[in-house]
């Protein structure tokens, strides 16, 4: 699963696949949520090299401790946030 969404990422370049990495539940603290955005998803899918790596912006979310965190529950959290707004499941 991923998220379809044209986000400008701040050095100006615009990503519109959004797959999370990982979830992280860091027990009676929070959780964490690491995601990884693409040009699209044939950059995502690429193979990366030493000499060629497609664009990859990394960005962590913190979110409220949930001990049921699950990647499903991530990706509807992030679609309640703003940057997120009206992005569609792939």
């Amino acid at each position: 699963m991923a998220l379809n969404k044209l986000i400008r990422q701040d050095d100006g370049v615009p990503t519109g696949y959004h797959r999370i990495a990982f979830v992280q539940v860091t027990t009676n603290s929070h959780n964490s949520i690491a995601v990884f955005s693409y040009i699209d998803e044939e950059s995502r899918r690429m193979p990366s090299s030493a000499e060629h790596r497609p664009y990859c912006r990394s960005t962590t979310y913190e979110t409220e401790y949930s001990p049921n965190m699950t990647v499903e529950l991530a990706y509807e959290y992030l679609k309640t946030l703003p940057e997120f707004e009206g992005a569609t499941d792939i």
